[in-house]
């Protein structure tokens, strides 16, 4: 019997550790929740929450690697996780490996054929491994399933871009920022196209709101890149 007690409250401290990381996790204090999430898989090492929680955390400072071992483990306990395999695609895709992310997607499709993000997401690495027409589907599959996706639109405006249609991708990209003015990407794809198109003034104005949204955001890779698309079309 006093086994059992001490299995019990083994369990039951589990849930308290996993309840508290729950609550760190919502205050965005990541690093805590983690701790928490350690513990209470220290106690049950079959809490699939606590593994998916903490890949949650972990990828949202950065530990990509420590994240996908996270959402590998909630596969393990629930091969049906379909946010598990989600997750773990798109894991994959920061770290440069589009390929390896669409098993996932199709495994989270398969197992949630209604989720829009996922053809969309799904699409993105078509596209970056070339597979646009594909890729289109993905996203038309989006559209489909929820109309409104700002970025399943400018994706689809990226593999109609890549396939040598600039013309029709730029009304893609139109729908995307109506949708989402802020899309920092579509007004910067919808730049290349007018580019590509000769629409030299047309061009410079969606680079320039594109720069003036990265500003915004703070992203200075992007700030880059739009600034030498502006200073090549300036000097060409």
């Amino acid at each position: 019997m006093e086994s059992i007690n001490n299995a019990n409250g083994n369990v039951e401290s589990a849930e308290n550790y996993l309840n508290k990381g729950n609550v760190l996790l919502d205050q965005k204090d990541y690093e805590a929740a983690i701790l928490a999430y350690d513990k209470a898989l220290d106690l049950n090492s079959n809490l699939a929450e606590a593994y998916f929680k903490r890949g949650f955390a972990k990828s949202e400072i950065g530990q990509y690697f420590e994240a996908i071992s996270d959402c590998d483990a909630v596969i393990r306990l629930d091969p049906n996780h379909a946010t598990a395999h989600y997750n773990r695609a798109l894991l994959k895709s920061r770290l440069g490996h589009p390929k390896a992310a669409i098993s996932d997607y199709d495994a989270a499709i398969r197992l949630n054929p209604d989720d829009a993000s996922a053809y969309n997401n799904r699409g993105s690495a078509k596209n970056d491994i070339g597979q646009h027409f594909e890729a289109i589907s993905d996203c038309d599959a989006a559209i489909r399933l929820n109309p409104n996706h700002a970025n399943a639109y400018n994706n689809r405006g990226v593999s109609k871009s890549k396939l040598g249609h600039p013309k029709v991708a730029i009304l893609d990209y139109d729908a995307a920022i109506r949708l989402n003015p802020n899309h920092t990407n579509a007004h910067y794809n919808r730049g290349i196209a007018k580019e590509k198109l000769g629409l030299t003034d047309d061009a410079k104005r969606d680079f320039q709101s594109a720069l003036n949204l990265a500003e915004k955001m703070g992203d200075e890779e992007l700030k880059s890149q739009i600034m030498k698309k502006l200073e090549n079309l300036e000097t060409g």
